[in-house]
């Protein structure tokens, strides 16, 4: 796999539709949407990652979180939100550059962008590693919450069915490419 980001217009005007939908924008600074990027049914879904906050050190691995863990050191580096998954289209997806981090987020100094650089390269080395579990649970949950299955999660998860709509309609109507 590979870190991904996604187009910022794309992702606020998925919010306009859902809430679930994470910000991007944080006034003066920017958080790049950095995720992965997964196929179910043929859709391409972007899976944000987050970093790990107090709450996520109690939390379980479940189906549709997981944590981004050193399998040695049990250290957590940052957490994978399936829930918090949406459809996108090719045209606003685009391959995370580690030599143009300096353009999608503000850096103190060198050493900090260094920092965050080795801290997504060996995130993406711990999602490598357990991709086929996550793919596998990235399709239960869609298939769960698409067929109505379980409440709760429909509940914490995005609209996917109402998000490959909207992913549609933005594929067809240039007038969103502004």
């Amino acid at each position: 796999m590979k870190w991904y980001i996604i187009n910022k217009e794309y992702v606020s005007y998925l919010k306009e539709f859902d809430h679930k939908i994470e910000n991007i924008d944080y006034g003066n600074k920017l958080r790049p949407y950095i995720g992965i990027i997964m196929e179910i049914n043929n859709i391409k879904y972007y899976v944000p990652i987050s970093s790990p906050k107090e709450k996520h050190h109690r939390m379980n691995n479940s189906i549709d979180f997981h944590k981004i863990t050193d399998p040695i050191t049990n250290h957590l580096y940052g957490v994978i939100n399936l829930n918090n998954m949406f459809p996108v289209p090719d045209s606003e997806i685009k391959i995370l550059r580690y030599d143009k981090l300096h353009e999608l987020r503000r850096f103190d100094n060198d050493k900090d962008r260094n920092s965050y650089t080795r801290l997504l390269r060996k995130e993406l080395n711990i999602i490598n590693g357990i991709e086929d579990k996550l793919k596998n649970k990235a399709a239960k949950l869609y298939n769960k919450v698409i067929n109505h299955q379980d409440e709760h999660l429909i509940n914490r998860c995005c609209n996917f069915s109402l998000l490959e709509e909207k992913c549609i309609a933005y594929k067809d109507n240039e007038d969103y490419k502004k």
